[in-house]
Order: C-alpha cells, then structure tokens, then sequence
C-alpha cells in the first residue's frame, strides 16, 4: 500500500439558540487564520514508535468497531503506532472533556459532533486545524471541491478556522417499522411512506398507529419516537420549515413569531393527539423494542437492523417534508485533535486517515453506514457504506440536498453562548412536548431563558 500523507477538511451540525440586542462585536469570533510548524511529506517518519489516545462515546458500539476497522488501516502505513481508546458518555460530554482537558488527561483525539465542537472552540480545547489543511492542499494531496462534500466539512468551521473532521455525511432520516405497519393497515399504509412523502401523508399513518394501539389497549405505546426535546437536529429544522428562526444575522433574538408559533403547535399537537409522548410521561412504547412504528434519527441502519426486535423488519425513508419551506437536519460527527496534546502531528495522520479513501472504505466495513464525505464513494458497485444494504433504501440518507440545514446562527454569537443556546432551546421544546402545558406560555418562558443565557 502506497504511503500516502492522508488529508481533510473540516465539518459539523447541529444547534439552535435564541437571542437579545447583539453583543458586542468584540465577542464575535472574526480571528484570522492560525499558523503554525507541520511536517512535510518528506518529513513523516512512518516508523515512528509511539501510543495516540483516542476518546469515543461510550455505548455505540458502531462507532467503536468503525474505529477499531480504521486503526487497522492506519497500522498499515504506521505499524509502530498502538492506541488506547477511552469512553465518554454524551449526557457528561462537556463537563468530561473540560475536566481532562484541565487535568492534563484528555486524549490527543478527541470524539465530537455538532455543535460540540463549539464547546471545544469555545474552551480552547480543539486545536484549529488550517495548517494541516494548509499543508496538504500546497502539496497536492486533495483537492477540496474535487475530493469532498464542502457542504458538510464546512460545517465544522468558525471564524477562519477548521476545527473538526467528519468521518461521515449525516442526515435526519425516518426509521419505520415495516412491519408493524403492516400489521396496522397492510400495503396500502406503506405506500405512503416513501422519499418525498409529506408530514401530512407521516400524520396519516401516525393515526391509522394510533387507533390500532388503542384498540389493543396499549395507550402506553406511541407511533413515533420524535427525538424532539433534546436534539437539534429534528427541533430546529421544524422551526425553520415555517419560516421561524432564533437568532438573525445582527445576533438578535427573532423567535418571537407567528412563524415560530406555527411551529411549536406542530410539535405540541403530536403529543395532544397521542402520536408521540408527552415530555415528563412514562413510555413503555419505543421503536427499539419495537413498539413505536418511527423513529427520527440520523444514525447508520446497521446500528439498528441486527436488534432482535427489529431484524427484518425495518426500512429508512426521508424526513417528512413539512411546512412552507421545508428542512431537513443535516450535520456531521467527527474528530478534532486536543490542542494540549504532544502527538498533533500523528494526531492529524489519523484523522487525514479517517477520511482518506481507505479509510473511508474501512470504516464502512466496520459498520459506518453512512454516506461517506468523499465524492469518489457514491457507486454502490464500489462504495462499501453501500455494499450489503440493497433490501434498505439508503438513498433516504440522500434525498433532499435543498432541504439539508445546519444552524447558521450559532456563527452570529461567540460560542461561549453554545451551552446556554442549547439548554434554552431544549426546555422550550421540552415545554412544547408537554400535552398539559399552553404553547404560547411555554414560547414566553422560552424567550425569558433565551435572553438571560445571552445575558451571560
């Protein structure tokens, strides 16, 4: 195999936020490019005798074996490198990677998403990553518009800087239940359910679900598990399919809106009519065990397909197309390299690895079931996200380029916000989800929440 100094790009997804008067400008992050010393081509030592540590999240098992698939590759052009892996939980994500990074114990890559990585921008913690990029493109090893999805590396930009490689492409898809629909209303529900199809055309079958669990007295199952109250990317997307938005471009708050009111009585009127559950109740319904007949999630299928309450049974579709302009929620997960670490360098090799053409490659076989960000793996005869997968409709993860949004507005307000942004859209979707809590009420709290985390 040919030694290749392995390049990239950048990425990442997801959040949402409200507003105020704007802050300063000074707040705002316009730094210039950073500048720093990398190696060469001429300059690697491939032979280099060393351990990188690498931080993943803890309990996805996909994400483990993929990067596991990877170092095997990697080992190839580095054979004197071992690893040591380390888990994170996501609900302790922050507080986690602050905490090693302050005691000097966090790894030299480091695990992240959107928005995450602000997080880490935010802290000091991500190194930018420009002059590897820098470097790379100078000696001819990519080519950014040739060789990627610049949609999506450039989602883990701010300001000038670089600071987080995606291993994938990811999207909001629709995980169905083919067969629990069925069982509900035979062939003629599941056509509804394909690319394309509408949020009324999802409210339909949601109904026809509904009335089925209550005719077996489950009144404890729901037709969706919507992912609403605690993730961006299914929450901010609907706000954005009617117009409504967080945050304008001069960092003010502008979710004070019929739009916005359009909105949140979407939200809330899933939960009224029983198709999702409400925020703070009991489920005993969950697509996983295969009691809900949906799922919103961005997952790869295989993380899925092989459960025991599920294998065979279940297929992907797009996001419902939902209001005047409708959105999807699109973002990425990767790695960014710890800026205290003393392996940058290697620390780099990797993530250029991780998205290499090999590495991509190699990641798919270890369960990355994901578009890939390289143009050059999209032929299913090739690609190997796609080799095995010919009974699920994977063009799901596709469909809808014009609809795919991440959340501009977090570039309008310096990322010490994020957390803050985050919390206050969470509880007002949380609210929102609440059959017994008012709407309008809930969207004033919200707005108080927002203001006070900008205040900060």
């Amino acid at each position: 195999m040919k030694k290749t100094n392995y390049v990239v790009l950048g990425l990442s997804v997801f959040l949402l936020s409200g507003c105020i008067p704007p802050p300063p400008s000074s707040a705002i992050d316009n730094s210039e490019e950073v500048s720093y010393s990398v190696p060469t081509s001429e300059e690697i030592d491939y032979n280099v005798v060393d351990t990188l540590s690498i931080m993943i999240p803890q309990g996805n098992s996909n994400e483990t074996t993929m990067i596991d698939s990877a170092i095997v590759g990697f080992n190839d052009i580095y054979p004197n490198v071992t690893f040591e892996k380390k888990y994170l939980s996501h609900a302790n994500y922050e507080s986690t990677v602050r905490n090693q990074f302050i005691a000097n114990t966090l790894p030299d890559i480091v695990w992240s998403n959107s928005p995450d990585f602000l997080f880490l921008v935010d802290k000091g913690i991500a190194l930018p990553l420009n002059p590897y990029i820098n470097n790379a493109i100078e000696q001819g090893e990519f080519d950014l518009e040739r060789d990627f999805y610049t949609q999506f590396l450039d989602m883990g930009k701010k300001g000038a800087n670089y600071y987080c490689i995606p291993r994938s492409q990811d999207s909001v898809v629709t995980f169905y239940n083919r067969d629990l629909i069925r069982k509900v209303g035979g062939d003629d529900l599941l056509a509804y359910i394909q690319n394309g199809w509408t949020w009324d055309d999802f409210l339909v079958v949601c109904d026809a679900v509904r009335k089925y669990q209550n005719n077996l007295n489950r009144f404890d199952y729901y037709a969706v598990d919507m992912n609403i109250t605690g993730w961006l990317s299914v929450s901010y997307p609907i706000l954005r399919s009617f117009g409504g938005e967080i945050l304008n471009s001069e960092g003010e708050l502008v979710i004070d809106s019929a739009e916005t009111r359009q909105a949140l009585n979407v939200v809330h009127e899933m939960v009224t009519k029983g198709y999702a559950v409400s925020s703070g109740q009991t489920s005993g319904s969950s697509f996983e065990v295969g009691t809900s007949a949906f799922l919103f999630q961005s997952a790869a299928v295989s993380l899925f397909s092989e459960r025991a309450a599920l294998k065979g049974k279940i297929d992907i579709v797009s996001f419902p197309r939902l209001g005047p302009t409708p959105k999807i929620g699109a973002g990425i997960a990767g790695y960014t390299i710890n800026s205290k670490s003393t392996r940058k360098d290697l620390s780099w090799a990797f993530i250029q690895h991780l998205i290499s053409y090999e590495g991509q490659q190699q990641m798919a076989d270890g369960g990355l079931v994901l578009p890939s960000i390289r143009k050059d793996l999209t032929d299913p005869e090739t690609a190997n996200w796609l080799k095995g997968w010919d009974d699920f409709n994977m063009d799901a993860y596709l469909y809808g380029s014009e609809y795919k949004i991440t959340a501009e507005f977090l570039s309008y307000v310096d990322t010490k916000y994020k957390s803050g942004l985050d919390l206050a859209t969470n509880d007002l979707f949380n609210n929102v989800s609440n059959k017994d809590k008012d709407v309008e009420q809930s969207l004033q709290k919200g707005i108080l929440l927002f203001l006070e985390e900008l205040e900060q």
